[in-house]
């Protein structure tokens, strides 16, 4: 069940999370900085908006990560670390947060932002975001402009605001440790951190949804070498019609279905969550 929602503007669902929820997210994150090639695989770079990725320079030997991020975030540059373990205990602290299904869950990312610095422009995502702020004080804008229902398959710029582009701000807020919130689907937004930096991990919730269904249909078709042939437009539309008909409704698994299962390996910590927090910047 859902818990109270904290301090919160109008038309924001924010809940405030207890030590068990916050120790969940936590052990997510160092799950995976434990694992120092997964790490290495997913770690992306942005300083306002501009994905400095590919210019990134990564030492060979072990111990290569908190002297980057040191580097990075005094140079104003946000870090993100992409696919954070899904681990059960941080899908279910969601569930009993939001209200959320935990097996909606399907991916956490972690942002590790230097003060004063907004990471991205204003953008949306194609599914629900809960965001669990972990250190720090933050700024978050919802702006008046959201997509309906979005899906992965649109074009990604449609997800991103234009620069040349005047967005009325929606709702303007303040998020410290604790505060768990939910960015809707489609809702375009931005953030900037205050004081000494701030973390927070951005965890994608999805169900399934009907068109999952169709898009199945449609790869199943593909795969059956009838379904591809050449023919008249009357019997063209007779064999889809006979597939179709010969189809039985089918289970679709959630996406990841990650409650099910650990995705990171359970190694001693290598790199902690606190050693993050030592590599920000102060004053």
């Amino acid at each position: 069940m859902a818990q109270t929602p904290a301090k919160a503007p109008t038309g924001v669902d924010m809940f405030r999370a207890g030590a068990a929820e916050t120790a969940a997210f936590i052990a997510a994150v160092n799950r995976t900085l434990a694992d120092e090639a997964h790490v290495r695989t997913n770690l992306a770079v942005f300083k306002e908006g501009v994905n400095l990725t590919s210019r990134l320079a990564i030492a060979r030997e072990s111990g290569w990560l908190k002297p980057l991020l040191r580097d990075l975030l005094g140079q104003g540059v946000s870090v993100v670390v992409n696919e954070i373990g899904l681990i059960e205990a941080s899908c279910r602290a969601v569930e009993r947060l939001t209200g959320i299904p935990a097996n909606w869950v399907f991916q956490h990312n972690l942002y590790v932002t230097p003060r004063e610095i907004q990471g991205f422009v204003p953008h949306c995502d194609p599914h629900i975001v809960v965001v669990a702020h972990l250190y720090g004080r933050k700024e978050w804008i919802f702006y008046d402009k959201a997509l309906d229902n979005p899906v992965i398959t649109d074009n990604r710029s449609v997800l991103v605001a234009d620069p040349k582009e005047s967005l009325r701000v929606l709702h303007r807020f303040m998020v410290t440790p604790g505060d768990v919130f939910i960015i809707p689907r489609g809702r375009f937004h931005a953030a900037c951190a205050h004081d000494g930096g701030s973390v927070h991990i951005a965890i994608g919730c999805a169900g399934v949804r009907p068109v999952d269904h169709i898009w199945a249909t449609a790869s199943e078709a593909m795969n059956r070498s009838l379904m591809r042939a050449d023919m008249g437009p009357a019997d063209a539309l007779q064999a889809a019609k006979t597939f179709l008909k010969g189809m039985n409704a089918r289970d679709f698994t959630l996406p990841r279905n990650p409650a099910a299962r650990v995705t990171v390996p359970d190694v001693p910590d290598r790199l902690s969550f606190e050693e993050v927090l030592d590599a920000l910047p102060r004053g």
